[in-house]
């Protein structure tokens, strides 16, 4: 159990304003049926728009290593239940009620009294049965390099499906799924696309859980269908968003593990490859050149080799596939040597955890890995395993490599702040702020750095003036009180309305004079559109304004300003009705 967890590093975890909703469930009691099972909290809170929302926390001795909630919030960080629930455990611990570990509740049992127990566990939900039965099952099997092998998988290997899957089925309801979207317009077509390939990717795993079974076969009758009619239909649909092009290549990715996988004669090989080479052909002509990897598969299989671009980098269309059937096999020692010759290191450092090699995982992940999202999947499981101290490392590591560094930073910050590394904790946040800007980790480094804020300070903003990040630089001189460094970010001609607002609302009693300015100019070029559906917009800034005269105690000047706007626009009945609320 984590000693470390404070209120600082559940604000870490948190939006400003999770955490501050969070405070006041916490103070208000919202969470209720608190319970403590070794290092999981459990707990409900009170919620909106249910009666309450179930919530769980793993804690550790690097803080909070995982945490869900019901709830629906997905806008990043702990949502405000959540932060409630640690603020709870930080304060209150005492009204967790502590349960025994599963481990020290069987304790003490013979042999005997533990199978009666199962018996009549599985009596009460006859669902755990199945359950039960894998795990009698994997229980007997030997261990292989620290791993036991799946005796379902390996007789599901041997064995083979009598019964063919039915192709007339399958190719109707592909059939019929994309004949879902004829008799509607193109551009309605469009916005529809999203549902088709979701019913089409339903097919998609049928096929899979064939393949996940050992049945090969029937994996590769359904996604022949399934290619070959998406292609002749493709020119049917208006995919300016790719997404009917990004699903036929993970068909065509899934297609080339199933013919890895099948054990096919010279004859039957080329038969199959005479019959996928138009299709293939046909949708590589659209641009979904991931589909070449099936006939790279079905000549080459699996001694096709390496190709070298233009530019002298390599790659191997069939790697990702390979190491799939090489996984799905268990056939580990291949797997991993096709790993290191492909430079797949993240896949390679993985599976050595997985088999409890963990020196020599260790060793791939501070050498071999390359960036940074490799790095923090690698770390966030080294964390899910109890080794904290490695995932720090690997976590370290990957601060000094290429590639996007804000999930990694956000992730490995609050976990060095835990335990005590403020100076690496301000390093992982400031990686995390070079990637990705913001005001809520502008505040955490303020908040970590002590006496050297001021420089930190003027580089965190040098930063933002050289980006792209306008918006977040506008919320931090707001939040500094610079109000004429936040306006001077408005430009006359902006069509930021998002940032001119927040400006404008925020600057409202400080800057009135140029808030009427800015509120005119918008007001004006949505009226000037002479559409009635921006009126309201119009209106919004309107309201703004008033506001700004009457901070000003000018309120002659904006009655005399509206009554010559409705003057001048009387002919306009829906910006007439809009001015009139105001």
């Amino acid at each position: 159990m984590s000693a470390r967890l404070t209120e600082e590093v559940v604000r870490s975890l948190s939006t400003t304003k999770s955490y501050a909703r969070g405070v006041e469930l916490y103070k208000e009691r919202a969470i209720f049926d608190t319970v403590r099972q070794g290092d999981q909290l459990l707990g409900k809170c009170e919620g909106s728009s249910a009666p309450f929302y179930e919530l769980s926390a793993v804690i550790d001795e690097g803080g909070v290593r995982s945490a869900e909630c019901t709830c629906p919030y997905e806008y990043g960080g702990l949502c405000k239940h959540l932060v409630a629930l640690l603020l709870t455990f930080i304060h209150d611990a005492e009204d967790f009620i502590e349960r025994r570990p599963v481990t020290e509740l069987l304790e003490g049992l013979t042999r005997e009294e533990l199978v009666d127990l199962v018996v009549k566990l599985v009596e009460l939900e006859p669902d755990l049965y199945n359950r039960v039965e894998l795990a009698a099952m994997t229980s007997r099997t030997d261990r292989e390099e620290g791993r036991p092998v799946d005796n379902a998988k390996s007789q599901e290997k041997g064995r083979q499906r009598q019964t063919a899957v039915d192709e007339l089925v399958y190719r109707r309801q592909v059939k019929s799924i994309l004949r879902s979207l004829s008799g509607y317009r193109m551009s309605e077509a469009y916005w529809m696309m999203g549902g088709m390939v979701e019913d089409l990717r339903q097919v998609q795993k049928a096929a899979y859980e064939f393949l996940a079974s050992g049945d090969a076969e029937s994996a590769n009758t359904i996604l022949v269908i399934l290619l070959t009619e998406v292609a002749d239909s493709i020119g049917d649909f208006d995919d300016s968003d790719g997404m009917l092009g990004d699903f036929v290549g993970e068909v065509g990715e899934v297609l080339a593990e199933v013919i890895l996988s099948l054990d096919l004669q010279a004859k039957e090989r080329k038969a199959l490859q005479k019959r996928l080479e138009p299709v293939v052909d046909d949708l590589v002509s659209y641009g979904i050149d991931k589909a070449a990897v099936i006939i790279a598969a079905l000549e080459g299989g699996w001694e096709f080799e390496v190709w070298v671009d233009e530019d002298g980098g390599w790659g191997d269309d069939l790697t990702e596939a390979k190491l799939n059937v090489l996984e799905r096999q268990e056939r580990v020692d291949e797997f991993l040597e096709l790993c290191q010759a492909r430079g797949e290191y993240r896949r390679y450092t993985l599976k050595l955890l997985e088999i409890g090699r963990l020196e020599e995982a260790m060793l791939a992940a501070l050498n071999q890995l390359d960036n940074a999202p490799d790095a923090q999947v690698v770390a966030e499981r080294l964390r899910e395993l109890g080794e904290v101290h490695k995932a720090i490392a690997v976590g370290e590591r990957g601060l000094s490599l290429a590639g996007y560094q804000y999930a990694l930073g956000t992730w490995l910050g609050p976990l060095e702040e835990s335990m005590g590394r403020t100076e690496e904790a301000l390093h992982a946040y400031r990686a995390a702020f070079n990637s990705r800007p913001s005001l809520e980790l502008y505040q955490t480094l303020q908040r970590l750095s002590g006496s050297d804020w001021e420089n930190i300070k003027t580089e965190l903003v040098a930063l933002l003036k050289n980006s792209a990040f306008v918006n977040d630089l506008a919320d931090i001189y707001l939040y500094e009180q610079e109000w004429d460094a936040a306006i001077a970010l408005v430009k006359p001609d902006t069509r930021d309305y998002c940032l001119a607002e927040k400006v404008a609302e925020a600057v409202l009693v400080h800057r009135p004079e140029w808030v009427i300015q800015v509120c005119k100019a918008q007001s004006d070029a949505l009226i000037a559109k002479k559409q009635s559906k921006y009126y309201a917009a119009a209106a919004t800034w309107l309201r703004r304004m008033k506001k700004a005269f009457s901070v000003l105690e000018r309120q002659q000047d904006w009655n005399d300003y509206l009554r010559d706007l409705k003057y001048q626009y009387a002919r306009r009945p829906a910006l007439q009705a809009e001015l009139k609320k105001l």
